[in-house]
């Protein structure tokens, strides 16, 4: 596994504006191409400007509001299988924290919040707090990383809803609380924000890569 670090144009929160599945990169057209000379493999260059809030990955399905951008849907579609909610919110990734047993959100609209559950056939549970769920916890496969930040209550009720057994926490970009943005992953590459500490690094290497 290659890992990186860096930044797109001073920010560190690399999710934002690109995304790894396996075998691909998906990123913003905005991105300029120096970025991507690191990665040697297949790159999907998105009329969007935000990529990973846009969508919720939950099992094998890509869970997206039908108000995300035309170009970042048909692309998803073409590496998994999406399912199109009708939302208000568009963002619906930065919002929601979908698991095996629950969904879980911060702030949302009930619209939002009743179409998830509709499809999910899942329990919703609000938590209070001044993060959204979705921007603080990066999953990947069968393991998942919160932001240290949280309460523990929170990381509790966290772990339950996701039911990975495989659960820790940590910080990412010298601190911050948002891991899913600070950490981009997939079998070839690991990639985390330039400010990430080495401390930092080695705890998010070695927990999702073990």
């Amino acid at each position: 596994m290659k890992v990186l670090k860096f930044s797109i144009d001073g920010v560190d929160h690399i999710g934002l504006f690109l995304h790894l599945f396996d075998g691909v990169l998906l990123t913003s057209k905005l991105i300029n191409t120096k970025y991507l000379d690191k990665f040697d493999c297949k790159i999907e260059r998105i009329n969007s400007e935000l990529i990973t809030p846009y969508f919720i990955e939950f099992e094998d399905k890509v869970f997206v509001s039908k108000r995300a951008p035309d170009d970042l849907i048909n692309t998803l579609k073409k590496y998994r299988e999406v399912v199109t909610l009708d939302t208000v919110s568009n963002l619906i990734g930065n919002l929601f924290l979908v698991g095996k047993n629950g969904i879980l959100y911060s702030s949302a609209k009930k619209k939002d919040v009743t179409s998830l559950v509709k499809y999910l056939e899942l329990p919703a549970k609000r938590l209070r707090s001044e993060y959204n769920l979705g921007a603080v916890v990066k999953i990947y496969k069968d393991r998942a990383m919160a932001s240290q930040l949280l309460p523990d209550k929170q990381l509790d009720i966290i772990k339950e809803c996701l039911g990975i057994k495989n659960f820790d926490i940590g910080s990412v970009n010298f601190g911050s609380p948002y891991m899913r943005y600070g950490i981009e992953i997939n079998k070839d590459y690991l990639i985390v924000g330039e400010r990430t500490t080495g401390h930092e690094l080695v705890r998010i290497e070695e927990f999702f890569t073990q």
